[in-house]
């Protein structure tokens, strides 16, 4: 990541064509500037990626910005992710005066969730909040509540879209549905039985979430547009269903294929390890850890499909920055990240 360049005032004002005075009303919004004049100065402030010291900061109304960040705990290899590229955004910004606290809930539990989004909301210490919802529709009324008290709230990862959050940044997950059904289709062949496994909404990641319901969805578009493929499931499982493998083996029993939706790709592989079923039965899924790699190097796992979640923690962090620091409108209420198809052949780049 390319860091900003450390200029003086009047350095930076000869390179972008303007006296030091026009420059100095920019950067600290003292007014007095034409509106064409200030969008050309912070255009070219971009490209020259110009980072001010803290005592250049051009926040003027308050010396800091302070951001909320919200996500659930499991599974912390993906979690562990985000919170890269949330910390590579604020290693950039914190010189704009920009603060940045990260807040886990425990596990799955939407009720913690809520809690934490509630005490935060209430404090009033926030000006704005990322959250990755661990249920759509029981987040909406919540995050509705923080931006109805002047909080700018944005989502990642999985979206809230029914309300009045500022824009969602993460796959579209729709599309990664149909990704994982078309290479599954590939790897089965015609005229095959295809299995979902998937979470029940007893899950605290249920079946319900957003992110989810545009998996499943995606998937059975794909399988129904073949006309060839027979759909089996979906099996929806606990968390505590993971446990007891034996549970869903006779599943097994009945499909050429399988495709995971839920987070558990890993321990379903280590199921067909443990049955000898590994590079017999095509296991498609989501994510990478060290457990999916080695199930992938074993055979135990086709493919898994990346979600580029350190993009998405960076991505979310600076546009939600970009917004309140310099006023700028968001342009778009969906920021899509990319979807990688990751091999045995490939999976080293990933890990």
């Amino acid at each position: 990541m390319v860091q900003g360049k450390r200029l003086t005032l009047k350095e930076l004002a000869e390179q972008i064509g303007v006296s030091t005075a026009t420059l100095d009303r920019v950067l600290n919004n003292r007014g007095n500037v034409k509106p064409e004049t200030y969008r050309m100065v912070m255009e070219k402030i971009k490209e020259l990626n110009y980072m001010p010291n803290k005592s250049a900061s051009f926040l003027s109304r308050k010396q800091q910005l302070r951001f909320a960040v919200v996500f659930p705990e499991h599974p912390d290899y993906f979690w562990t992710q985000i919170e890269k590229g949330v910390m590579t955004a604020y290693e950039e910004l914190r010189d704009y005066g920009l603060l940045v606290r990260i807040f886990k809930s425990e596990k799955y539990d939407l009720e913690k969730q809520q809690e934490k989004m509630l005490e935060i909301i209430r404090s009033g210490e926030y000006d704005a909040i990322a959250v990755a919802p661990s249920n759509s529709q029981e987040m909406e009324d919540i995050i509705d509540k923080g931006i109805d008290a002047g909080i700018a709230i944005c989502t990642f990862n999985n979206d809230a879209p029914l309300s009045k959050r500022l824009f969602y940044v993460g796959c579209d997950y729709r599309i990664a549905g149909r990704l994982a059904a078309d290479v599954l289709c590939k790897f089965v062949g015609g005229g095959k039985r295809v299995g979902l496994i998937t979470s029940d909404t007893s899950s605290k990641s249920s079946s319900i979430s957003f992110q989810m319901q545009q998996k499943i969805t995606g998937f059975r578009e794909v399988v129904a547009e073949r006309g060839d493929m027979e759909l089996i499931g979906p099996l929806k499982l606990s968390q505590e269903d993971y446990g007891n493998p034996e549970l869903f083996g006779e599943f097994f029993a009945s499909v050429d294929g399988v495709y995971v939706a839920s987070a558990k790709l890993s321990v379903v592989a280590k199921y067909l390890a443990d049955q000898g079923l590994a590079g017999k039965l095509p296991l498609v899924g989501h994510d990478m850890s060290e457990e999916i790699y080695e199930g992938l190097q074993q055979g135990s796992i086709t493919a898994t499909i990346g979600q580029d979640p350190q993009n998405q923690g960076y991505t979310t962090i600076k546009t939600l920055f970009t917004h309140l620091a310099f006023g700028e409108k968001v342009a778009r209420s969906e920021m899509i990240t990319k979807l990688e198809l990751i091999v045995k052949e490939n999976a080293q780049y990933y890990i």
